[in-house]
């Protein structure tokens, strides 16, 4: 019996290998790297559960062709560096494709990674850095990037007659990057800003900025390019130091956990959207967004959530006329061969140099903390 035993194992090892082969050959592996730990974690929570149950539902639909998606997801806590490195590891593993990107300099940090592996990323949740500014090959964003977004603000101050505009931005690379876009806007418009203050990204220096916010004179508007504890602190310091004016702010922070922040002080702040409304299902994208959304324990309808939902259906959608066999190559040009993609006044199309969408939304907080559009 001894002697028979690494014949036995042998056998049994072989056929394992095969049977993973085989269930390997049944499915294909789209995988994405997110915050699920750190400062963004209950964001990128969020995204993982509407991203899993997309995929769900294909599979439970014949998935693609009768091949089963499988969708891996790795932690970067916020990381670039982590990004950087579970993309390259979720490359190696031969997912056919990235999905949702999440962060500015989490975004630019893949870049190289993406180039090297030949493999497309579908959804960049970011505005800004090099990711929106020379895409290249590989990247399909959907949202309009941090310059659109800045050009909408501009327009509707414009509109309003606001004119002496103070810019506060977050003390590090994305802060800095949206200056930038934010001075070339307004010099395009003939204007100068009253000031530009840096706020640290904690909002540890919230205080002093809001003394000075309240000095200028004549401050018509603020936008404020940061993150949310920076973005609540300072427009909670700045009210309490009666300043009276518009708060412009970008889409990211357009979300459950800043309105509950400000608490009583939203009145007066403006955010930027991306995405049609998630909660208004004249959209057939949107009522599909919100019907996944009945699943138990699913987050509360957010416009993250819905652009999250929207990038990951554009990409199935791109698999599913790459067909079962779908390879790298292969999607990549069923995505540029999509054409006008529209999800209600969002539209876009994957034409080089990709752009992302040019749609831009204005929302305001109501007095039930509700966003309204």
């Amino acid at each position: 019996m001894r002697s028979t035993l690494p014949g036995v194992w042998l056998i049994a090892a072989i056929a394992a290998t095969g049977l993973s082969a085989q269930a390997q050959e049944n499915h294909l592996t789209i995988a994405a790297s997110l915050p699920l730990s750190g400062a963004q974690a209950e964001a990128g929570k969020e995204g993982q559960a509407i991203m899993q149950a997309q995929i769900e539902a294909l599979n439970r639909q014949g998935g693609l062709g009768g091949r089963a998606l499988t969708l891996k997801i790795l932690d970067d806590g916020y990381d670039p560096q982590r990004a950087a490195s579970n993309a390259r590891q979720l490359i190696h593993e031969g997912a056919v494709a990235l999905l949702n990107c999440w962060g500015t300099a989490s975004c630019s940090a893949i870049q190289a990674e993406l180039q090297q592996g030949q493999t497309p990323l579908v959804g960049v949740i970011a505005g800004a850095g090099s990711m929106r500014q020379q895409p290249g090959r590989y990247a399909y964003p959907l949202r309009a990037s941090a310059q659109a977004e800045i050009a909408a603000m501009l327009q509707q101050m414009q509109t309003l007659g606001q004119q002496q505009i103070a810019i506060v931005h977050q003390n590090d690379g994305f802060g800095k990057d949206s200056l930038q876009i934010a001075l070339s806007a307004l010099a395009g418009a003939g204007h100068k800003p009253l000031a530009t203050l840096a706020i640290e990204a904690s909002g540890s220096n919230a205080p002093e900025l809001a003394k000075q916010l309240a000095a200028l004179p004549g401050l018509q508007a603020v936008i404020v390019l940061a993150g949310a504890p920076a973005t609540i602190g300072l427009i909670t310091r700045a009210r309490q130091a009666q300043v009276g004016t518009q708060f412009y702010n970008l889409a990211a922070q357009a979300s459950r956990a800043v309105v509950q922040g400000l608490g009583a002080h939203t009145r007066g702040t403006v955010f930027t959207t991306l995405v049609p409304s998630p909660w208004k299902s004249a959209v057939p994208a949107v009522k599909d967004y919100q019907q996944l959304l009945t699943q138990s324990g699913m987050p509360p309808a957010s416009y993250l959530g819905l652009e999250v939902f929207l990038n990951t259906r554009t990409l199935l959608e791109a698999m599913r006329k790459a067909g079962p066999a779908a390879s790298r190559i292969g999607l990549m040009a069923a995505l540029d061969a999509m054409g006008e993609i529209r999800y209600g006044a969002m539209s876009l199309r994957f034409a080089m140099p990709r752009a992302g969408s040019s749609y831009v939304g204005l929302a305001v907080i109501d007095a039930g903390g509700h966003f309204r559009e």
